[in-house]
């Protein structure tokens, strides 16, 4: 058994698994994000300990909000919550709980879950994107997850002009945006479709994965998303990529983790 653990901006998740990524166990935990890192470290020093006693578990796997430093298990920071700039996360677990740990960004975490038991089974590119409170990306070749030093595949934090200026993708389209009144879930969705278009022309992935709230709307959102890419597209591959829904809802994240933590308990055998 491992633990797969969601740091998120809104959320906080706790998973038991068995080492196939099988939840058999989840606990959701709201964030205060008032408190900031001190009270989520609380939260996870109060209910962690007694999952662990429940299985015998072998690793951890985190997936954090925000960027993060993996090599290092450091946090990079969090857009969301106060406190965690330069945080030893993987440190910090380890000290509490005893336990080999690995940290990763939880759009990561997501795409691997996707890519491996999710919307892009049985592909070998896939690309994966969250619209949620912020957006991510992750990229998984061939069931491998693509990395750069302090993570990669930020398309939320890409440019679009507006006007005079220079506006991130996240600004525009992400669910923060929308519930300002600063969009709408269709200009949500026609800027998405530029930002897939480009990293169609990229990555030319067989499949794009939509993740989060606001793609839970369903026609309302992939309509124009389709539309808008299917406009803009390197023609080469317009026939290649397929756009799809996720498939494993709110657990994702943790799926993820969770199979990074028995990757983990594979290499240390």
């Amino acid at each position: 058994m491992v633990l797969g653990v969601e740091i998120g901006g809104t959320k906080l998740q706790i998973g038991v698994a068995d080492t196939r990524g099988h939840i058999r166990q989840l606990v959701r935990l709201p964030v205060d994000r008032q408190a900031g890192r001190a009270g989520i470290l609380r939260q996870f020093a109060t209910t962690i300990p007694g999952l662990l006693h429940q299985d015998p578990v072998q690793a951890i796997g985190v997936g954090f909000g925000g960027p993060v430093d993996c090599h290092r298990g450091r946090v990079v920071k969090s857009h969301q919550v106060t406190g965690w700039s330069g945080f030893p996360l993987r440190q910090w677990f380890v000290r509490h709980f005893h336990l080999p740990v690995v940290v990763e960004n939880d759009s990561n975490c997501a795409a691997l879950a996707e890519a491996r038991q999710g919307a892009g089974c049985g592909q070998r590119v896939v690309f994966y994107t969250n619209i949620g409170t912020g957006i991510g990306g992750g990229l998984v070749i061939a069931g491998t997850l693509y990395n750069g030093r302090y993570g990669a595949m930020e398309l939320g934090h890409t440019r679009f002009p507006v006007g005079s200026k220079f506006q991130t993708v996240e600004a525009l389209a992400a669910g923060l945006a929308i519930e300002r009144k600063q969009s709408t879930v269709a200009k949500s969705a026609r800027v998405m479709g530029v930002a897939v278009a480009n990293v169609i022309a990229l990555l030319n992935p067989d499949v794009i994965v939509i993740g989060g709230g606001v793609a839970k709307a369903g026609p309302k959102f992939f309509r124009p998303l389709r539309a808008t890419v299917h406009r803009l597209v390197f023609a080469p591959y317009r026939q290649n990529y397929r756009i799809v829904p996720a498939q494993l809802g709110e657990s994702v994240v943790v799926v993820g983790a969770v199979l990074l933590a028995a990757e983990l308990v594979a290499r240390r055998r």
